[in-house]
């Protein structure tokens, strides 16, 4: 297993195999996804900054020939990096930006989806306290609403800017092992290929 995978799996972000390629960008490859930096990671963000690699999001990114070429698509609700996750990372021996004293589990290395988005959640999204209307039905419920109206979970749409941060091989070095296959999306081997356009079946007359 690679070591620089944050745990057990790992976040992907998936992009168009022609728009990655045309970025210098191989199937499994690491990534930077910097959104507006005005405010994105943080407000007041300097390269410098010690917090600043622990907000930049750094995740694998995946050929995907589902998605346009100038859209991407990263799953939401996972769990963020810390200091102390990227601190596991970087010492432990396995990799692992499991988080000493709390057993925290990062699906990062770096960075997290609220690096690059924003959740503009009204105040009663907000805390499990305040009461607010239901957004499905004629209710009254008190805190957020799962998978819509939490903090960490609201699904957002934003401008982003992609550059790759290293080799997906082990190590850093060379191509991701599943690209080599020939069975994944947008790496066919000639095989594939045949079998997509239907070349491999047969029809016979009864």
């Amino acid at each position: 297993m690679d070591k620089r995978m944050p745990g057990v799996g790992e976040h992907q972000i998936h992009i168009n195999p022609e728009a990655a390629k045309d970025l210098g960008i191989n199937d499994g490859d690491y990534v930077y996804v910097d959104a507006n930096p005005a405010d994105r990671p943080y407000e007041g963000w300097k390269p410098n900054d010690p917090f600043y690699k622990v907000a930049r999001l750094m995740l694998r990114c995946k050929y995907n020939p589902a998605y346009p070429y100038d859209v991407t698509m990263m799953k939401h609700s996972a769990w963020i990096s810390t200091e102390r996750s990227v601190k596991a990372h970087e010492t432990r021996p396995d990799g692992r930006a499991l988080s000493a004293g709390t057993g925290y589990q990062s699906s990062f290395r770096y960075g997290s989806q609220q690096s690059i988005t924003r959740d503009w959640s009204m105040p009663m999204h907000q805390l499990d306290s305040l009461f607010h209307k239901a957004k499905i039905g004629m209710k009254f419920i008190y805190g957020f609403e799962a998978d819509n109206h939490g903090i960490n979970t609201v699904p957002k749409e934003t401008l982003v800017k992609i550059t790759k941060a290293e080799d997906g091989g082990i190590g850093g070095k060379g191509l991701w092992d599943p690209a080599k296959t020939g069975y994944t999306p947008g790496n066919e081997n000639d095989f594939m290929k045949r079998y997509l356009t239907g070349e491999l079946v047969t029809v016979e007359k009864a």
